[in-house]
This record gives structure tokens, C-alpha cells and sequence, in this order.
């Protein structure tokens, strides 16, 4: 860090302590926890006043520009305004309500359907959002009385809001938890533009974001220094190094989300969970037993454990045994599940490909053709909130009946699957000691489909040479994958579908809701039928009706990209044989920026512009997300079966 950062960083400090102090706050002797969480909220209401504001003078500028009285440059001056104003105050208001966020005043641009509804109710895209794409996009003035229409609805839900929580309860622990989520959002949502899709303003916006959590975690700095004054001292000069860093940043391609992560981000995160205990102030895990996708005892956003595998998993910690797991492992690999005796789950799941086959499409039973798609790598797989590339499946105990009664996967039931475990000691042995106290569920559909879930449950690590890099265990990474990760979260956006830190759809920072893309993957990757659109309809497909909206037309679920080395081909119909060839269709803008037709695009169908370089670049660092170790042992025998002796001859992981 330079001497010139530094000494602004202290510039900066200075000026907030000094504000905090003439406005009475800052009293050593008699400054208390309650008088922090006062100053707190008293910002709060401040910024939300001031959000008020600068939303109505949004819905003004809007107006006089549909009147022809307003510059488009003043109209957008407007809109960026109301944006900081929103950004500054995005800590709490998220935290708050983040339902109304998304639903009204930030949401992202794209169509939706209402939830746990009999019939598809389409809902169109609010928010600034959707105004920062028409604003900032080919013709505003057509879209005139749009922006007009959305920036008046915009102002109305901003009242609305404020009138809900302008005296919403708080507690330490939400500050605290606030500003930790606060970091994730700004560094995986802000930074990769995924917020500003007509603007680009990521940087300036992500830099008011920061300043705007800095603010209400600074109200804990007195009774920190009264605790720890050294972690104090480290807490603040970082917040406001990191400040000062993203406030001088004026370049979004050449950016470095790398030096943010392991400079800023990842250090604040760590500090303030410290903070948080020094200050006795309870985690979310002391207080309720229900568990949450994050897990607010990481101290790094890359930890391993920082996403909790028995959220996703619906399973409490005490589900997720060794026993269930281990028994798992042996279902997983045993082909008796079938019903020819002759596939398991590693039939397509194989461990020496991340959990993936290596096929376009997987082989189908009895050789017979082959099944619809892909078969995924497996490997935190466990991070999703629907399972399956059209995400037909919400829980991932239920995955496994999806597999065991497709004529072309298992072709059986659990009826025939419960009788022939049945006939072997060691099974029923296994179960009974699986789920001891649980004699009603001992070798029945439910403890098969939930001791194989625990199974795929474990296959989960953020262990790569990317994450021991950015976690400060490995001393260097190669330069080639630092500048991919780069590039990945920046230039080629795809950190804005395959979200950090599991690089895959779930949405950051609560991770608990996954997206689908509509890409326009092709049929072939050469000749005339690589501007074919692939026929495969994906979610719309699916059984459930609230899937059957047109813009869920071939849309896929967004898979992770961790150990994509090790997963070729790729796309739901294996299209692409290389990492490479991915990347070249996402640089010419999907199927859409191709020629092919396809409604309802999610991808930008704009070319990224990558060079031959940067293309080489992205793929190392995928490379650098390969992590197996431990995952992919498999057992060294199979449960006997001593009245079937013939069924002891089947193959481990199955015979193809």
C-alpha cells in the first residue's frame, strides 16, 4: 500500500470520527452498546430520508425528460444519484427487507413468475435495475414514458418501504451480520457490474456501498477499543484503506477483484467476525437452530464450510453423520439398485471425473441409446436450491426417485430396491446402525434416498489452489489464473451468472435462491447445425407448472465451474469437448449473438471482445478451481448377499 493511500485513508477516518463526534456520539466515558445501536439507527433513518429525496427528484427528472424540458445527460445524473442514495443505505435496507428489494426497488432485469401459485402469473422487472438498462441503453427517449411510468412506481415503494421500517427493530447482531453480508454482495454482485447492466458504474457504486456499511459498523469502534484496542486500530484503518482503494478505481476492465479480495474483502470479513466476538455479541447459530445456507462463523469468504452443506441438503447438522454417509458411498456404487443389477449412481457419476461420465449425453440402460442430458459433475452440487439442469427438483433426498424410476436410468422402484437390500445382513445391519432410534424409517424409501443425499452431501470443499491462494495458504498462483479470475469477474462477466464463491447460480449473499439461463446453446458445434438452436426446452419442460412461462424456453440451470476441467463435454447436451469452445460461445455472445434465434436470451447477445490471451487466460483459472482430494475413493467391496451369491459378483460403481 502506498504512503499516499495510507495517509488518505487516515484523512478519511479523521473526517468520519470527527463527524461522529460533534454530533455527540463519540463520549468515551459514557459511550454504551445502546447508544451505538442508536447512532446506528439513526443513520439509518437519515439515509432513507435522504433516499426519499433523491427518488423524488428521480420521478421529477423522469417526467421533464419525457416532456422534452430535460438533457438525457441530467436524466442520468439523476438516476446515478438516486442509485448512491439506495446504495448507501443497501446495508440494512437489505437486510431488513430484501424481499421488497428485489421485488421493487433493485431487482434484476428479468421477467419472473409469483411463487407457490396453481397458475403462471408472469411478473415484469421494477427497480433501478430495469431503469439503469433503459436509461443507459440504444434509445431512451423512445422508452421515455417507461422510464417515466417506472421511475414514479420506484418513488411510491420507496415510501412504502420507508414507512415499514423506519422504526424496524434492531440488534447488534443484525449490524454485524449486515455488514458481512454487505461485503459478499458488493464483491461478487457490485464488482462484476451484475447491478448496473446499462450504467457500468460498478466501481463508483460499490465504493458508496462500502462507505455506506463502514458507517454503521464505525458506531462499534469506541466499545471495540475499550475490549481489543489493537483489533480497533486494524478494523479501522482497513475499512478505511479499502475505502480510499475502490473510491480511486476509475476503470472497470482493468480493475483488480483479486487485490480487493485478498487486500480488503476477505481481511474486513475476518476482522469484523472478530469484532463481533470480542464485543460478546451473539451469531446467528447461538440463537436459532435452524440452519443457514451461510455460515457466519467463516472467517473467509472462501472457506471451506462457508456455505452450509445441511441447509441445502435439508438436513440438520446431526443428519449429516459418517454412518449415513458411508452408507451412501455404498449405495451410490452399488448397481443392485437397478433393477438388471448392473448400474449405479457412479455409472454416471464417476469419481475420476468430478461425478461426471465424459459423454455428451449419458449411455442409457442396457446400452440401449442414450439419456436426454448431460451428466453434471457432482462435487458441490449440494449448493443449489433446485437439482437438475431444469431444476425440476427441489430436495435433494428426492433427487435419487427421479433416477430410480426413468425406464432409461434404474427402471425400478423402491418397493423392488427396499425387498433385494433386504436379503442382505450387512445392509440391514448398516441401516439399523445408520438410523438408530429411528426403527420406522430402518431400510425404507426415505433412508435410502436420505443416506445417499448424505453421501453427495459430503462431496463439498473449497479446497482448490485458487481458494488456498486467496485464503493465504498457498504463496502464489499462476499469473495466467490470476488474470482469468480477473477477467472472470470483470470483462467476460461471467461472475455475474456463476456467482462467487461457489461459482455457480445460487445468489449471493444469502444463497438460497438458484437462477437458470437461456444461453441458446446449439445442436452441434460445427456444420449446419451450430446455428440450430438445441430442440431441449429445459425448465419449461419440467413438470411443474409454474415453469411453463415462454421465457423458461431452453433455460438450463447455471452449473458451477468448479472442476470443469474435469468435466468435459460440456452444456446440457455436451456440445463443447473444451473449456475453450465454451468460452469462444459466450464471447460471441451466446446462440443469439451467433444469429441463431432465441426468445428470451438471458445472456447479453453482445460480443465480449475477449482476445486469444484472455480466452487462454479465463480457462486457467478454471483449471485453478480443480479440487478432489478425498472426494473420489471408492469402497473396496460391496455388501454380501449370503442367500443371492451371484449378486456378489457385481461390479463396484457398476458394469457401464
Amino acid at each position: 500500500m502506498t504512503m499516499k493511500a495510507t495517509l488518505s485513508g487516515i484523512l478519511y477516518l479523521s473526517i468520519l470520527l470527527l463527524a461522529v463526534h460533534l454530533s455527540g456520539f463519540v463520549q468515551p466515558r459514557q459511550y454504551t452498546a445502546a447508544e451505538a445501536l442508536r447512532q446506528v439507527k439513526a443513520q439509518f433513518q437519515e439515509q432513507m430520508a435522504a433516499l426519499q429525496q433523491r427518488a423524488e427528484a428521480y420521478e421529477r427528472a423522469a417526467q421533464a425528460f419525457q416532456e422534452g424540458s430535460l438533457s438525457l445527460s441530467d436524466l442520468q445524473q439523476a438516476h446515478l444519484s438516486a442509485r448512491k442514495a439506495f446504495k448507501t443505505i443497501e446495508l440494512l435496507l437489505e437486510y431488513h427487507d430484501r424481499e421488497a428489494v428485489k421485488k421493487y426497488l433493485n431487482g434484476p432485469p428479468l421477467l419472473s413468475v409469483e411463487p407457490k401459485v396453481p397458475e403462471v402469473n408472469i411478473i415484469e422487472p421494477v427497480g433501478l435495475q430495469v431503469l439503469d438498462e433503459l436509461v443507459f441503453g440504444n434509445s431512451p427517449q423512445a422508452e421515455a414514458a417507461e422510464i417515466a411510468r417506472l421511475a414514479v412506481a420506484f418513488r411510491k415503494e420507496v415510501g412504502h418501504v420507508k414507512a415499514y421500517l423506519w422504526n424496524a427493530p434492531l440488534q447488534h447482531r443484525f449490524v454485524f451480520e449486515a455488514y458481512r453480508l454487505e461485503l459478499i454482495r458488493i464483491f461478487s454482485l457490485g464488482l462484476t457490474g451484475f447491478d448496473t447492466p446499462g450504467s457500468g458504474a460498478a466501481l463508483p457504486e460499490a465504493a458508496v456501498a462500502l462507505a455506506g456499511a463502514n458507517q454503521a459498523l464505525m458506531a462499534y469502534l469506541p466499545l471495540l477499543e475499550a475490549q481489543d484496542a489493537a483489533l480497533a486500530q486494524e478494523l479501522r484503518m482497513l475499512m478505511a484503506d479499502a475505502a480510499h482503494h475502490l473510491q480511486q478505481a476509475d476503470d472497470f476492465g482493468s480493475f483488480s477483484r483479486l487485490e480487493m479480495l485478498k487486500q480488503y474483502i476477505n481481511p474486513l470479513f475476518r476482522l469484523a467476525l472478530e469484532a463481533q466476538e470480542a464485543l460478546e455479541v451473539e451469531l446467528l447459530d447461538e440463537v436459532s437452530d435452524r440452519p443457514s445456507a451461510l455460515n457466519f462463523r467463516s472467517a473467509n469468504i472462501f472457506a471451506n464450510g462457508v456455505l452450509n452443506a445441511s441447509y441445502y441438503a435439508n438436513m440438520d447438522n446431526r443428519a449429516l453423520t459418517d454412518k449415513r454417509a458411508a452408507l451412501g458411498k455404498l449405495l451410490f456404487f452399488d448397481p443392485i439398485l437397478s433393477h438388471n443389477n448392473e448400474r449405479s449412481c457412479a455409472s454416471c457419476h464417476q469419481p475420476g471425473k468430478a461425478f461426471s461420465d465424459g459423454l455428451p449425453k449419458s449411455l442409457a440402460l442396457n446400452g440401449e441409446g442414450f439419456i436426454q442430458r448431460n451428466a453434471p459433475g457432482l462435487i458441490n452440487s449440494v449448493y443449489a436450491e433446485h437439482y437438475f439442469y431444469d431444476l425440476r427438483e427441489p430436495n435433494l433426498e428426492r433427487q435419487v426417485k427421479h433416477v430410480v424410476r426413468d425406464s432409461r436410468e434404474f427402471n425400478t422402484d423402491f418397493l423392488e430396491i427396499i425387498e433385494k437390500l433386504g436379503q442382505s445382513h450387512e445392509y440391514r445391519q448398516l441401516f439399523a446402525e445408520a438410523y438408530a432410534g429411528q426403527p420406522q424409517y430402518v431400510l425404507s424409501k426415505w433412508s435410502i434416498s436420505n443416506a445417499l443425499a448424505a453421501y453427495v452431501s459430503s462431496l463439498a470443499s473449497f479446497d482448490s489452489p485458487f481458494d488456498q491462494y486467496v485464503r493465504g495458504e498457498r504463496e502464489d498462483l499462476e499469473e495466467a489464473a490470476k488474470r482469468g479470475f480477473d477477467l472472470f469477474m470483470g470483462k467476460a462477466n461471467c461472475g455475474t451468472c456463476h456467482f462467487a464463491p461457489a461459482f455457480n447460480g445460487t445468489v449471493p449473499p444469502y444463497f438460497q435462491e438458484s437462477e437458470s439461463e437461456v444461453l441458446g446453446v446449439p445442436k452441434a458445434a460445427t456444420g449446419p447445425d451450430s446455428l440450430v438452436l438445441d430442440p431441449d426446452l429445459g425448465r419449461f419442460a419440467s413438470y411443474k407448472p409454474i415453469d411453463q412461462a415462454p421465457f423458461y424456453r431452453h433455460s438450463f440451470k447455471t452449473a458451477t465451474v468448479r472442476n470443469a476441467a474435469l468435466t468435459a463435454p460440456y452444456m446440457h447436451n455436451g456440445v463443447y469437448a473444451s473449456l475453450e469452445e465454451v468460452v469462444r460461445f459466450y464471447n460471441l455472445g451466446g446462440g443469439a449473438g451467433m444469429g441463431i434465434t432465441v426468445p428470451y436470451q438471458t445472456l447479453p447477445d453482445t460480443p465480449l471482445g475477449l482476445t486469444e490471451r484472455e480466452i487462454s487466460d479465463l480457462v486457467a483459472f478454471m483449471e485453478s478451481l480443480t479440487d478432489t482430494a478425498g472426494l473420489t475413493s471408492v469402497p473396496q467391496r460391496l455388501p454380501a448377499f449370503e442367500e443371492r451369491p451371484e449378486w456378489d459378483n457385481r461390479p463396484i460403481g457398476g458394469a457401464y
